[in-house]
């Protein structure tokens, strides 16, 4: 069975060598338990430095997407380390880390496309694959509206075509913003990728196969 596994790089990064460590046992957990696991790794933190400095340098958006990919990859590449993968490639497109999964059993990369989201990339994955999709954030779950405003309430299951229409109202709000953006959303919607969304103190407790069985506390969308 193959799992796709999208690490936000608020909750994985350089900045905190432990959860990478801590991912890197996880992820090996479920290896041995004969999953077959890719590992999609976001740019977080760094990667926005070096886009907000080359924004004020003047760099046209498409290179601001091509630094914050190589972030992403960057992070990929630490992970690789944290399981014993020193020589490993990151993979550059999703149907080369869908056919690495295949063949090798596991593969770990970051961004692949400018425009492209991290989540929107472990979608595809999954898509390819047809298999599900755990997205690890610094949020607990899909709410039916922002978190930070009053009477928000985290939604226990959906199904994708309620997250796409969620996802794409929040992106036309004035500075909206949601758990999983609107192309990630579209493409579980199209896949049926059955979707698991839980903050990192959830993953780290439950693990990858706890994480599939649905025993975390987040929001799992029906594929």
């Amino acid at each position: 069975m193959y799992a796709v596994v999208a690490l936000g790089g608020s909750v994985l990064n350089v900045e905190n060598p432990d959860r990478v460590r801590k991912a890197a046992d996880l992820i090996s957990e479920a290896l041995e338990s004969g999953l077959k696991i890719c590992a999609v790794v976001g740019g977080g933190p760094v990667a926005r430095e070096y886009i907000n400095v080359a924004r004020e340098l003047g760099a046209p958006e498409t290179a601001l997407d091509e630094l914050g990919i190589a972030v992403t990859r960057l992070n990929a590449a630490l992970l690789n380390l944290a399981l014993g993968r020193p020589e490993a490639d990151v993979p550059e497109t999703p149907a080369e880390a869908a056919e690495t999964v295949r063949r090798e059993g596991v593969a770990v990369c970051g961004g692949t496309h400018p425009g492209h989201t991290t989540d929107a990339v472990g979608a595809m994955i999954a898509e390819l694959l047809e298999a599900p999709l755990i997205i690890v954030t610094n949020v607990d779950g899909v709410y039916d509206r922002d978190p930070s405003e009053p009477g928000a309430q985290k939604l226990r299951e959906l199904d994708a075509d309620e997250l796409e229409r969620l996802a794409f109202e929040a992106d036309l709000e004035a500075g909206g913003s949601f758990v999983v953006d609107p192309v990630a959303a579209k493409i579980i919607r199209r896949g049926r990728v059955t979707t698991h969304v839980l903050s990192w103190d959830d993953f780290k407790s439950v693990g990858i196969e706890g994480a599939l069985k649905g025993r975390h506390g987040g929001t799992i969308i029906r594929g």
